[in-house]
């Protein structure tokens, strides 16, 4: 019992930042700095477990260091290559796949964990179990045992931890795709699925799908204390959590016992931080060696030093919109939309919010999905004020326009495009009333079917390159009065399509029925899709082997510093 107390007030004191603490934020050690590499990058919604995080949310880089998956997403494309898995097969009908595991992958050892065995299908089982809502293969909490009874903290510790949710996993139906998964052998995987779904790999090589240690759950579980799973991070990945002080910095550590190719550098700091002036200003003072997100409207003073700098742009998986309220009867009118779309110079928004780091979104699949289309096409309700004027200027519309004080990587500015929303309504004739909202007032509203606006500014993060992992959270009809489908839009013709596409397993087949999907979105606009954001990483030109996939992550096993001063 004493044992415990002391074990939960330590884990308190590692995760509670106290005022003291906050008012002198330590220094990263300068020994750390000389055998390694400092990244900056934001602050909001971080993370050890990307499963909790809000879905269409940017991703935590940190994760993909500490853990693996079965799969990777290769050179972007819809093929997969192995990563804890070694093979797989798919029957017939498309209903069963099984996985075999690969042999000698050790999880890591850390102060508050020692593994007594390999990865190996108990811990598989458990993780795809554990966001399926399914039996967890973990002993359920004792209520008549008097010591547990007299410890209510702990009670509550576990009840929660028992309630965790997954965002993303649940903004797919994944508990209505996946219906079994069992574990034939030590090394073998059996996912039995309800019907045949194409979509189903993809998910497991998704940032989410990453793998938890069996073990090391059943003994956080044994002391009632699960909820550390997702807070003192155990992978299997190339880098492991040495120590963390919130809101400032996290230190991970080569791991010595990695299974695939050792990684070159041995101490990576994350240096945590909100503003994004800030990490620049961290990153020209050579505090840190790649900043994330940085100020786009300064991207200019690097291009003016390209011998100590370098930029990294990749097209994102991501889209911008401004969705419409079906719950809202005006909002139903199609020629309503269109003309508000016509109304709205999305193209000064590149220009103004992006600064050119941004494409005007002429489609809803982003044209690096193996769906998309590379050459941007035309969008039939682009601007055109004139047009635009003639349905609006005679109704004298008053529109509620709510935006989420968030910052994000599709759109970097929400208060700043909604005003030029605002001015373009207000010149076809349409007044617009600009409410700034919290997420968790968003979801409050969404849970009790208050959702009173008539527009709101969304976005959406892929994972993915999938399109179904794209279209399926923000526009079907199985999201709607949730955070994904902002827009309450639900097509019956459009949930066909999408449901066709995911029997074939042709990836060519399918691409043509997403495009007939995404055609009858731009032609009835529940959304205007307005921009599909570059993802950009500045980094040194010291450090070598930078680059990134389309969903902002970066591999640190795979980076090298020059020898010399990195600064």
């Amino acid at each position: 019992m004493l044992i415990r107390k002391i074990a939960f007030i330590h884990f308190l004191f590692l995760f509670i930042s106290l005022p003291s603490i906050v008012l002198a934020a330590p220094r990263v050690p300068e020994e750390l700095t000389e055998n390694g590499l400092v990244y900056c990058t934001h602050s909001s919604g971080f993370s050890f477990n990307p499963q909790t995080a809000d879905a269409g949310t940017s991703m935590n880089v940190v994760t993909e260091q500490i853990y693996n998956k079965l799969f990777e997403i290769r050179n972007n494309s819809s093929r997969l290559e192995p990563s804890l898995a070694e093979s797989y097969k798919i029957s017939e009908d498309g209903k069963l796949i099984t996985i075999h595991l690969r042999k000698g992958v050790k999880f890591h050892s850390t102060p508050w964990f020692t593994p007594s065995r390999d990865f190996n299908s108990d811990d598989v089982v458990y993780s795809l179990n554990r966001v399926l809502g399914h039996d967890t293969s973990l002993p359920e909490f004792d209520n008549n045992n008097e010591e547990n009874n007299t410890n209510r903290q702990y009670q509550i510790f576990h009840e929660l931890a028992k309630k965790t949710r997954f965002p993303y996993f649940d903004s797919i139906k994944l508990n209505k795709k996946i219906e079994k998964v069992t574990a034939l052998d030590p090394y073998t995987v059996q996912i039995q699925l309800f019907a045949p779904d194409a979509s189903i790999l993809s998910h497991l090589a998704s940032q989410y799908a990453i793998i938890f240690s069996h073990e090391y759950a059943l003994q956080l579980n044994s002391d009632d204390n699960l909820i550390q799973l997702d807070l003192l991070p155990v992978g299997t990945g190339p880098y492991q959590l040495k120590n963390y002080f919130r809101n400032q910095y996290i230190r991970l550590i080569r791991n010595e016992d990695y299974w695939n190719k050792e990684a070159k550098i041995q101490n990576i700091i994350i240096d945590l931080s909100p503003d994004r002036t800030g990490r620049l200003a961290k990153f020209f003072n050579g505090e840190c060696q790649i900043a994330a997100f940085p100020d786009v409207s300064q991207l200019g003073l690097l291009r003016q030093d390209g011998e100590r700098f370098q930029t990294t742009l990749t097209d994102g998986m991501n889209l911008a919109f401004l969705a419409f309220n079906f719950k809202r009867p005006q909002m139903q009118d199609i020629e309503l939309r269109r003309a508000i779309s016509q109304a709205i110079n999305r193209h000064r928004i590149i220009k103004d919010i992006y600064y050119n780091t941004a494409s005007v979104a002429n489609s809803i699949i982003p044209s690096v999905s193996w769906a998309g289309i590379a050459d941007n096409p035309t969008f039939a309700y682009d601007y055109s004020p004139v047009k635009a004027r003639k349905v609006l200027a005679n109704q004298k519309l008053t529109l509620e326009m709510w935006v989420l004080n968030e910052d994000q990587v599709y759109n970097p500015s929400p208060i700043k495009m909604a005003e030029l929303i605002k001015y373009d309504l207000k010149r076809a004739g349409v007044d617009v009333n600009v409410r700034l909202i919290s997420r968790n007032f968003l979801m409050e509203q969404l849970r009790n079917n208050n959702e009173n606006y008539d527009l709101i500014l969304g976005g959406w993060l892929a994972v993915s390159l999938d399109p179904d992992s794209f279209m399926r959270p923000i526009l079907s009809c199985r999201t709607t009065n949730e955070i994904t489908n902002i827009s309450n839009w639900c097509s019956s013709s459009f949930e066909e399509i999408l449901d066709r596409a995911l029997i074939s397993p042709n990836p060519n087949l399918r691409a043509i029925d997403y495009r007939l999907a995404e055609q009858q979105v731009l032609s009835e606009l529940p959304i205007i899709p307005i921009a599909s954001v570059k993802r950009i990483l500045i980094s040194n030109t010291k450090v070598k082997g930078v680059s990134m996939n389309p969903f902002g992550s970066i591999s640190f096993d795979k980076l090298s510093l020059e020898k010399g001063n990195k600064k």
